[in-house]
């Protein structure tokens, strides 16, 4: 994440180190890179700070394809204290590794979702994360199969970071971002 209340006019641009572990065999989870040095604790920094204005983050894989590109350049609220509605975009901590990634929410709480051979059942601060992208799309652009709440479950509360609303680059992409995924 960046820094709340950095110029979001200025192009971002990944810090050394903060790219996370991909996972086996190269698995693509649309890791995003801060765009600028983090504060001392992003997991869940102070409702303050948390206010003072758009995070920045930068794609960095290709799990949201077509809706978010590697490279995309993305305005985050970091102000929700709620998983926002299905079909939203949100950053979070990834449960298995900590490092950011950028999904859609397909799943509130309280929510059935399917899962393997039967259902699952969300809990009061859980949600259900997917990737817009498959394993072949996300093969085709030179990175692993999709990570997502298949793999790890749901997420919880504690783990979001905030909702992606705006992409600001590159300019032929630039505008609001798409709230469903288009079908395949």
């Amino acid at each position: 994440m960046a820094t709340p209340g950095s110029d979001p006019s200025t192009p971002a641009s990944p810090i050394p180190g903060a790219v996370t572990d991909p996972g086996p065999a190269g698995a693509s989870s649309a890791n995003v890179a801060p765009a600028v040095e983090p504060g001392p604790d992003l997991h869940r920094p102070e409702l303050a700070e948390r206010l003072r204005g758009p995070w920045r983050v930068v794609v960095e894989e290709a799990s949201m394809l077509p809706a978010i590109h590697p490279g995309d350049w993305l305005l985050v609220d970091p102000s929700v204290a709620a998983w926002p509605r299905r079909g939203s975009i949100v950053v979070f901590r990834e449960p298995e590794t900590g490092g950011l990634s950028v999904k859609r929410v397909a799943g509130r709480p309280g929510d059935w979702v399917p899962f393997e051979d039967g259902y699952l059942h969300l809990g009061p601060d859980e949600a259900w994360l997917l990737s817009d992208a498959s394993a072949e799309v996300t093969a085709a652009a030179g990175f692993g199969a999709p990570i997502d709440s298949r793999r790890y479950g749901p997420v919880t509360l504690e783990h979001l970071a905030g909702r992606a609303w705006f992409r600001y680059g590159p300019l032929e992409r630039f505008g609001l971002l798409p709230g469903r995924p288009r079908l395949r």
